[in-house]
């Protein structure tokens, strides 16, 4: 059976077009630990930097592998009058791309703690980050604690990316292409025989001392 040129395009766009694309929802569970240090004061706030090292897993063992460990970095002020944190961060993963967003915390609790120690609530609400996660977005909530010198923090939450084919559906698709290329050059080879040759008496090919 042959195809034209146009039949094949056309079967190509339907194979592309049933090719399953993987889930762009990933839950996932983290975990950091790490030291926050006061660069700056006013009477009611204070500006504080923070640098922690933990795991981003998503339950997939490839993208796990390929995630971790994460660094965490942010900056933030934290309200006395309200014992609320705001700020911004940085979370690299191993394989170099990264997710940016916000970071809020009620803490509250250390406020009013006579060591400046205690737990606190985190939300890290995501909205962007470079590589496999430009355009991200999501949020992630957990529970922490400070203490004398350092935090630890985790908890769950979602990542939203842009939805692409699985790996295993992109070598179909490539295969699938490949078929096409070679039957087009195929095609293209048996016109041009047939248009110089229409009989066959293609010309002997005579090497020398032959």
């Amino acid at each position: 059976m042959k195809c034209s040129p146009k039949i094949s395009m056309a079967l190509f766009a339907t194979l592309a077009m049933a090719i399953p694309i993987e889930a762009n929802s990933i839950a996932i569970t983290y975990s950091l630990s790490g030291v926050g240090t006061v660069v700056g004061a006013t009477a009611t706030t204070l500006t504080l930097d923070a640098q922690a090292n933990g795991s981003i897993l998503s339950g997939r063992a490839s993208l796990d592998a390929a995630w971790n460990p994460v660094t965490y970095s942010d900056e933030s002020v934290l309200d006395f009058t309200t014992g609320l944190l705001h700020g911004n961060f940085n979370l690299t993963l191993q394989d170099g791309d990264t997710l940016t967003g916000t970071v809020d915390e009620d803490d509250s609790a250390i406020d009013a703690s006579p060591t400046q120690t205690g737990p606190f609530t985190q939300t890290l609400t995501f909205t962007g980050g470079t590589g496999e996660f430009a355009g991200l977005t999501g949020s992630a909530s957990g529970n922490g604690f400070l203490g004398t010198t350092d935090f630890t923090v985790s908890g769950t939450g979602q990542l939203n990316t842009s939805a692409v084919p699985e790996p295993a559906s992109w070598a179909i698709l490539l295969a699938g292409l490949a078929i096409l290329i070679l039957r087009g050059r195929t095609r293209t080879n048996q016109l041009t025989r047939e248009r110089y040759f229409p009989y066959g008496d293609e010309p002997l090919r005579i090497t020398e001392g032959g």
